[in-house]
């Protein structure tokens, strides 16, 4: 770890050629992570450790509130009150949110506008950088990494896996209870595997995703989620990501819908079968950023603007997020996958490379639709 952010250090120096005129009081950012706890350690022990090391008046003080949705639900929470109290200098100065409750801040007028300041700005990109769940984000985010569902599987039982969902029905009719996932509630892997199949089943991808809402086309997705409770009497429904990837390793499914980081994170540390590989099927799964944001009162917003101006540096995408987590770069790829290591890119890309990701990555649809789906599986699959 101490080489590692002894690399970081040089890297921020390196970059350290931003706005001057910074007061040289002390301050202690505050940032909330919504996510699992490597993620906060990245930036408790990793990215917090660098900035101060060229910052020596910045400190962090980093909190995780968990994982899923509730724990960006909690940071929501405690904008809004904060909000709705009339007070002014927040306690969270960076805030680390899933892409709804991204999407509902900024509607809400609960985040701060910066990202048009950063050093790194034009390497901000993607439709998810502009829109989700049918609002305007831009000026809002900045990816920390992007996460893929994937239909995981173990070459030793599956010799051919499917390339459609068309193909993964016919496989889990021929192969009952071999295919597993977590439904809707064991975490966003499941819901995200129930958002492809609406649409496939559907095929109204883009309506879905680009509105506007129409209650008219309800009875099609309940139509979907019913085809959809046919398809789980011959899947098994896991406890959540990490049951779907551990009852892949004990061979009692042979494939599974899973976030691809964690399958890298477990390869990583010698949990997890190396064969077990991911693929991409049509005509679509979603993915899923995790942005950073800094809320519209935050006390120390350029401090915080500056931070996550690190964490768009290619180099930390490539060294940090890319090479030692596993994750896809949150940033233009097309400036951080050159300096990443043969090694890294090969274990990432194996099974879906980067043309699958560009014809087969899907965005969550509209919050209306998004909730609708997740209230008929509730009433129809249960």
């Amino acid at each position: 770890m101490r080489r590692l952010v002894a690399v970081l250090v040089v890297l921020v120096a390196v970059a350290a050629t931003g706005p001057t005129g910074y007061g040289q009081s002390r301050v202690t950012l505050q940032v909330a992570i919504a996510a699992d706890v490597n993620v906060v350690e990245v930036h408790r022990n990793f990215l917090g450790v660098a900035f101060s090391k060229n910052h020596p008046t910045v400190g962090f003080n980093v909190v995780g509130t968990g994982t899923g949705e509730a724990a960006s639900r909690a940071i929501y929470a405690k904008l809004k009150a904060q909000a709705d109290a009339g007070r002014r200098n927040w306690d969270i100065d960076v805030a680390l949110v899933s892409m709804r409750y991204a999407a509902q801040m900024a509607r809400e007028n609960l985040l701060h506008r910066f990202t048009s300041d950063l050093q790194f700005a034009p390497y901000v990109v993607g439709p998810d950088t502009v829109r989700a769940f049918g609002v305007d984000i831009k000026g809002y985010v900045v990816p920390m990494f992007r996460n893929q569902i994937a239909i995981a599987y173990n070459p030793h039982f599956v010799s051919k896996p499917p390339r459609t969902f068309a193909e993964l029905e016919t496989w889990v009719r021929a192969n009952p209870r071999r295919f597993g996932y977590n439904g809707i509630r064991g975490g966003v892997s499941g819901i995200g595997f129930t958002m492809g199949w609406v649409f496939y089943k559907t095929g109204q991808y883009d309506l879905f995703v680009q509105g506007p809402y129409d209650k008219a086309h309800e009875g099609m997705i309940r139509s979907s989620v019913e085809q959809l409770r046919e398809f789980n009497r011959n899947v098994t429904v896991t406890s959540g990501n990490a049951g779907t990837l551990d009852a892949l390793n004990r061979g009692e499914i042979w494939m599974g819908a899973v976030w691809v980081d964690q399958l890298v994170a477990w390869k990583n540390e010698g949990r997890m079968n190396p064969e077990i590989t991911p693929v991409l099927i049509g005509p679509g799964l979603p993915i899923y950023p995790l942005y950073l944001t800094v809320p519209r009162e935050a006390a120390n917003r350029d401090w915080a603007a500056r931070y996550i101006d690190l964490v768009a540096n290619p180099h930390i995408q490539a060294k940090v997020i890319v090479e030692q987590f596993g994750w896809y770069p949150g940033i233009d790829p097309n400036r951080v996958m050159p300096l990443v290591s043969d090694k890294a890119k090969a274990l990432l890309f194996r099974g879906v490379t980067a043309e699958d990701l560009a014809r087969y990555s899907r965005q969550m649809p509209l919050a209306e639709y998004y909730d609708f789906i997740l209230l008929a599986y509730e009433e129809i699959v249960r």
